[in-house]
């Protein structure tokens, strides 16, 4: 809910509301901020976001072209640990 993501990441029902204006953490259900519902994923979105925030001093409405950019390097670097595995087979 919208209260225990606050309480879990840390953060005031002001900033989570920023976040979820600038849809780092988007709401699943509900359409109130007291009936929201949240994906368990979004947590851990909503704690980095703090980290980054807190850390680098970097703005929310930044945070979610960033929070994207390191999602798509993860993607990335699964995809080529995978490839890599693949070609081992032929060269092994």
């Amino acid at each position: 809910s919208f209260l225990e993501l606050c309480v879990s990441a840390d953060i005031s029902k002001e900033a989570l509301l920023e976040l979820i204006e600038n849809e780092i953490a988007v709401p699943v259900s509900g359409a109130q901020p007291a009936h929201w519902q949240f994906h368990l994923s979004c947590v851990g979105q909503v704690k980095k976001a703090v980290r980054l925030n807190r850390d680098l001093d970097i703005n929310w409405a930044d945070l979610n072209i960033l929070l994207n950019l390191l999602s798509e390097i993860e993607l990335l670097k699964n995809e080529n640990g995978r490839l890599k595995r693949h070609l081992l087979r032929f060269f092994c």
